[in-house]
């Protein structure tokens, strides 16, 4: 009776992580293309939008995004044993702090130029649903720096 029930919990649980990692799979894929499109049409009708709104979009999309990458870990910083052992950023978050500043930069050089703001936002948006997947900004993801008080 009791292997039935083990069987049955563990069915469960591997139910419930697979729904879970595809649907999380798809909202950061649908984020990754509404946000590329929303950058899409801000580059090219650029005249017709007043500054103030893509100044209001960026802020609010980049906080989304820290917050949906920060945020995705199982275990929150506060929970681990040592305080003083922090994680160290590491090439992913830096590469991710670029995937998610680049529009900045190069959206007013795209401005009139249609086929190559709808590339260059499309190949954003891969990165950003990489970034989103990876975990890269993710502090719980990376390992300790090591700078416990066990040293002293």
């Amino acid at each position: 009776m009791d292997e039935y029930v083990r069987e049955a919990l563990d069915f469960n649980e591997e139910v419930g992580r697979k729904s879970k990692s595809t649907a999380k799979t798809v909202l950061h894929a649908l984020f990754a293309v509404v946000i590329a499109g929303a950058y899409f049409v801000m580059s090219q009708w650029a005249g017709v939008i007043p500054t103030w709104v893509f100044i209001a979009f960026m802020i609010a999309m980049l906080g989304l995004l820290f917050w949906v990458g920060i945020y995705q870990g199982n275990v929150r910083p506060s929970y681990r044993q040592d305080p003083f052992k922090e994680p160290e950023s590491d090439k992913k978050f830096y590469g991710g702090l670029f995937v998610c500043l680049s529009p900045i930069f190069f959206r007013p050089f795209l401005e009139g130029h249609m086929i190559a703001a709808a590339i260059a936002f499309a190949v954003w948006g891969v990165f950003t649903f990489w970034l989103l997947e990876s975990g890269a900004l993710d502090p719980a993801s990376r390992p300790s720096g090591g700078k416990g008080t066990d040293e002293q």
